[in-house]
């Protein structure tokens, strides 16, 4: 078999959060035809001792990141052009290791643009998989709000910086992969050059996690997502600020918020009234048990919104925003329902206390991703792309 060096800027393990579930996916299928040699940067020891029990990587190489040096490499390169994204993820022991093992592989595969760097200039067929267009996700926050403080000093410096880098890089790979045909239309921002070796390959969901049981306390709203990320936090504070208030007139609803979060973070969120932030939990569909309805009232972000698939394959009735939307082909008013406003989020939320309404959207909404968003049928485009490169 073909041997495919995969790097990636955080450890993969354990599976996890959107990032790693998707570049774990890809690799899944890929193991299926290659063997994998897994290159990875670690910021912790716990990364670093951490034991793979599967077999997917015929081989895992890990190299520490330090936080002091990443830093380090920020700072020096506010000087340059080089965005921060990249310059943070820069090891000159990675790089080494790459130079090594590049020779004995016949392609190599970089997770997001934060290692594109390190094989930018290679001989063997690259393949970076980009997920989404990371500068169109901070030009979001630059015109949503300037609340953010500090972070959004950041966002705001960064941006033109990783819009240029991330069209430029698609000229030094033979493929490039992103979720969504917004995020691929904002790369490419008309150049027609680089059309072909930009392919689109949304998100799968496991459904062997995701159960279908949809019984409903008809009044707890799931938000299921990262709260370590500006864009889940500002999409969580928005609907407990703007909608709920608005709901709790109508009725006993709870906000019922499922993810990892930081200590004063969940502290902020229980302490309004009728929410309820649990932290990291070891199964989300456990932790969504009797939700009535999952909500994604995103204001930020690229690519597609994993949130949206979980709640649609387990059977929760799935309220969304325009931009949680992008990416997906379920159909508004068929099998998911669209709200960008709090006097519309209120009023579907009302129309679904109709208990033949929540179940039509329920099974529509599970059908829409058995039918659409089973990985295997995802990725065989992305499969065949690279089985075409490997073998040239």
């Amino acid at each position: 078999m073909k041997k495919i060096l995969v790097l990636t800027p955080r450890f993969p393990y354990p599976v996890i959060g959107g990032d790693r579930l998707r570049i774990y996916n890809i690799c899944k299928a890929l193991s299926q035809h290659y063997e994998l040699t897994l290159l990875s940067l670690c910021e912790s020891q716990l990364e670093m001792s951490f034991n793979v029990e599967d077999t997917v990587f015929n081989s895992v190489i890990r190299v520490y990141l330090s936080p002091l040096s990443s830093y380090v490499n920020c700072v020096k390169a506010l000087a340059t052009n080089t965005p921060l994204q990249v310059a943070y993820y820069s090891n000159r022991q990675f790089q080494k290791q790459f130079d090594k093992l590049e020779k004995s592989h016949d392609a190599v595969l970089c997770h997001l643009v934060r290692t594109s760097e390190y094989a930018k200039y290679s001989k063997i067929p690259k393949v970076l998989e980009m997920t989404d267009a990371i500068s169109m996700n901070y030009k979001r926050v630059r015109t949503i709000s300037k609340r953010f403080g500090f972070k959004n000093v950041i966002y705001s410096f960064e941006q033109s910086r990783i819009e240029n880098y991330e069209r430029e890089i698609l000229n030094s790979f033979d493929l490039s992969v992103v979720v969504s045909q917004y995020d691929k239309d904002f790369l490419l921002c008309g150049n027609s050059a680089v059309e072909d070796k930009l392919l689109v390959c949304s998100n799968g969901v496991d459904l062997t996690d995701l159960k279908f049981n949809y019984t409903p306390d008809m009044k707890t709203i799931v938000f299921i997502g990262n709260m370590t990320t500006l864009q889940n936090v500002d999409a969580a504070k928005w609907f407990i600020k703007s909608v709920m208030p608005l709901l709790l007139i109508e009725g006993d609803f709870i906000f019922k918020i499922i993810g990892r979060i930081n200590p004063n973070q969940q502290e902020e969120f229980n302490s309004y009234p009728n929410v309820l932030a649990t932290g990291g939990v070891e199964s989300i569909s456990k932790a969504a048990e009797g939700a009535f309805i999952g909500v994604c009232p995103m204001r930020l972000g690229a690519g597609v919104q994993n949130k949206v698939l979980e709640y649609m394959a387990m059977g929760i009735p799935t309220i969304t925003s325009s931009v949680g939307l992008e990416g997906l082909e379920a159909n508004p008013g068929e099998n998911i329902l669209v709200a960008d406003s709090e006097v519309q989020y209120v009023q579907i939320i009302k129309s679904l206390l109709d208990p033949n309404l929540a179940n039509k959207f329920s099974k529509k909404g599970r059908a829409y991703v058995e039918q659409f968003h089973m990985w295997n049928s995802r990725l065989a485009p992305f499969v065949s792309k690279v089985e075409s490169l490997v073998n040239l």
